[in-house]
């Protein structure tokens, strides 16, 4: 069980301020500032440095707030599993992104409710940073994601490989057939939101052909995957999506891939956690047994 000084740290860490960290624990601002001075002479080094009102950590309060988020993470997993053993219930907690979420997780998930009837089972949907954000407090065990996040705090697994491909409605009217992918530069892009692991898979794949989104004149911002294919479907503009996510739409017709000569993507949806997790072992058997 963790001691509640460690908590304040790591609340202090979250808010870098010491009001609204008393606010969100209910306790008084002198009492956080007292478990920080105590966590400060235990460890003997300083946690945070203030330029002017500006609060950061210092390198050595970044290492422990590492260190400690792993603790606390591992802390929730075994209090999970003690449960589970007691109850003798499965316990799941994870996060998908938006693409796996509607489209690939559905079949797995229902085999493995279907074997443990009386599993205790939570699935987020959300984009890649907040599903970090997620892990990073231990509200979820694990992550399947499709965006980048730092290989030096997450440990990974791959899911599958699927393909990124650029769509448009079956009858869009290009000015210009495009052949590259600079040739669609003139069309309305259909993106969706900051965050978003598809989003910035596309703003990578643009990099290397040296575009980025400035270079689309006109582009929409859409935070819902059906509304950006909803709105493709009748014409408003292009977009890039997984191909299992229109692969309905693909097979009725009503969508099309668009063939471009220069532009083919195959990426890695991964399976994240916390690195330094003391069950990652349990969490192995049960990626076997759920995926």
């Amino acid at each position: 069980m963790l001691d509640s000084r460690i908590l304040t740290f790591l609340m202090v860490c979250k808010e870098m301020n010491y009001t609204r960290a008393a606010e969100k624990l209910h306790i008084t601002q002198p009492a956080v500032s007292q478990h920080i001075q105590y966590i400060e002479e235990y460890y003997g080094v300083k946690l945070f440095s203030f330029s002017g009102k500006k609060m950061s950590l210092t390198k050595e309060g970044k290492f422990l707030e590492t260190s400690l988020t792993s603790f606390h993470n591992n802390e929730i997993y075994l209090k999970e599993q003690l449960s589970s053993m007691t109850d003798k219930k499965k316990t799941v907690h994870f996060g998908t992104t938006l693409t796996v979420g509607e489209f690939m997780i559905a079949k797995p998930l229902s085999l493995f409710l279907l074997k443990h009837r009386n599993a205790d089972v939570s699935v987020s949907v959300a984009n890649t940073k907040e599903l970090l954000s997620k892990l990073d407090c231990g509200d979820i065990d694990f992550a399947i994601l499709e965006g980048d996040y730092p290989e030096t705090l997450y440990a990974h697994k791959p899911y599958f490989t699927e393909n990124f491909i650029p769509i448009c409605s079956n009858d869009y009217a290009f000015e210009k057939e495009p052949k590259n992918i600079s040739d669609l530069i003139q069309e309305r892009l259909l993106l969706r939101e900051k965050g978003s692991g598809t989003r910035s898979i596309l703003e990578r794949a643009l990099l290397q052909h040296h575009l980025s989104f400035d270079d689309f004149p006109n582009t929409a911002v859409i935070g819902n995957m059906n509304a950006i294919k909803e709105m493709v479907i009748a014409g408003c503009g292009i977009s890039f999506l997984y191909e299992s996510a229109v692969k309905k739409e693909l097979e009725d017709g009503s969508i099309k891939k668009i063939p471009l000569q220069d532009f083919s993507l195959c990426h890695e949806i991964s399976i994240v956690w916390k690195k330094n997790n003391l069950f990652e072992d349990s969490f192995q058997e049960l990626f076997k047994e759920l995926f």
